[in-house]
């Protein structure tokens, strides 16, 4: 019986590395084309510089460009649509992010005086950049906006991303404010949000 149970194994473990062959096989080639080319829609979305007549500016704003880019600033403040991400408006905002700390919508970026980036100073927007400090002292949550991966950038570049910034076209994306976070209604909700003392007690006990 053990000889049996012995041969079966082997048999099952040949037969799951040649399927897993197959699989191997069969799956898409994702590497037969250049990593860049995946990531070429969206880079391509990033407007040019080109324009910019002053090659000093030109050059501050290609670096803030590469940065910006680099950096993924359009996986969050793309404007989200039915088939996904909508490049062809670039960072004028409008994804929304539900955590423990109420619902935020991503800021729009673009050049609309109204509703974009120009309503804000460039302390402003490098106060953000710094601190994740808002015009009006409420620190955006790092779940939501990874500003102190971008704490680390020299002062040249934090600039340099302002300046490209302030050459984005005038995209009009009107987006609604922060929603406060809904009321805890379960008495553990809070222990577990927020890993409370009691929350691992309180979860065996039940």
């Amino acid at each position: 019986m053990k000889r049996f149970l012995k041969w079966a194994l082997l048999v099952v473990v040949v037969l799951a590395l040649i399927g897993f062959g197959a699989f191997l096989y069969f799956i898409p080639p994702f590497f037969v084309q250049p990593p860049e080319t995946f990531s070429k829609p969206q880079n391509d979305a990033a407007p040019a510089t080109a324009a910019i007549a002053d090659p000093a500016e030109r050059a501050l704003a290609e670096r803030g460009r590469y940065l910006v880019m680099t950096g993924g600033c359009i996986g969050c403040h793309h404007t989200p649509g039915p088939q996904g991400p909508i490049f062809a408006t670039y960072l004028s905002g409008g994804l929304q992010f539900r955590t423990h700390e109420g619902v935020y919508v991503s800021r729009n970026l673009m050049g609309d005086p109204e509703t974009g980036l120009p309503r804000r100073t460039d302390a402003d927007v490098k106060r953000v950049l710094r601190s994740g400090v808002f015009p009006d002292s409420h620190v955006v949550s790092y779940r939501v906006m990874p500003w102190g991966s971008y704490s680390s950038f020299t002062d040249e570049d934090i600039h340099a991303i302002v300046v490209y910034l302030r050459h984005m076209p005038a995209v009009k994306h009107r987006i609604p404010e922060p929603a406060p976070p809904v009321p805890f209604t379960d008495p553990l909700a809070y222990e577990e949000a927020y890993a409370g003392k009691d929350y691992g007690a309180s979860a065996v006990v039940k």
